[in-house]
């Protein structure tokens, strides 16, 4: 429903207390919204650095496990990156997005690079995937300064070797990633 310029006229006309009222009805049906405005005005950004911090050690935490296979592997980076953009949705922590993305894939290529090699067969899905997160990251990469690349080029470059390497040429390949990121 569109609001007309009558219709928020005469919400502004009510009464502080009757727009209290309807505005809690409202957050209880947006959780999404009572998380940002939770961080904007409760928190007001102070915790940004502590949310980052335990969206590392969720992802570190869940590199470690073993997998059981590439589909769940696959799952596990996927419930990951679903934190990553709820923090970025309820934050606007862009090179948090960034910084965090490339942890994922760094991190759960560190662990487990052996294992998707050794069930290729089976794990393509998971190497669409993980191509398909390297492109996010590098359009992202593209929207930053130039000052800032120096933070990011090891792992770009370590991932995009990784990829191209063994984890996933044909992909890689057939999606145009660059062998190498900004030198």
């Amino acid at each position: 429903m569109q609001l007309t310029p009558e219709f928020k006229t005469a919400i502004s006309k009510l009464p502080d207390s009757e727009k209290d009222k309807l505005l809690f009805r409202l957050l209880k049906k947006d959780s999404d919204l009572c998380q940002r405005l939770q961080f904007e005005l409760v928190e007001q950004g102070d915790t940004l650095l502590e949310r980052r911090e335990q969206l590392v050690a969720s992802i570190n935490t869940q590199a470690g496990y073993d997998p059981y296979s590439p589909g769940y592997l696959m799952m596990d980076m996927r419930a990951l990156n679903a934190e990553i953009t709820r923090h970025v949705k309820y934050t606007k922590d862009k090179e948090g997005e960034i910084q965090l993305t490339l942890l994922l894939l760094r991190r759960f290529l560190e662990e487990h690079d052996a294992f998707i090699v050794a069930y290729l067969y089976r794990a393509q899905t998971l190497q669409e995937y993980l191509v398909k997160r390297t492109q996010f990251v590098l359009q992202k990469l593209a929207k930053v300064h130039e000052d800032l690349y120096i933070e990011y080029e090891e792992d770009v470059n370590y991932i995009l070797q990784l990829l191209h390497g063994h984890v996933a040429p044909k992909q890689a390949s057939k999606a145009k990633l660059p062998k190498h990121w900004h030198e």
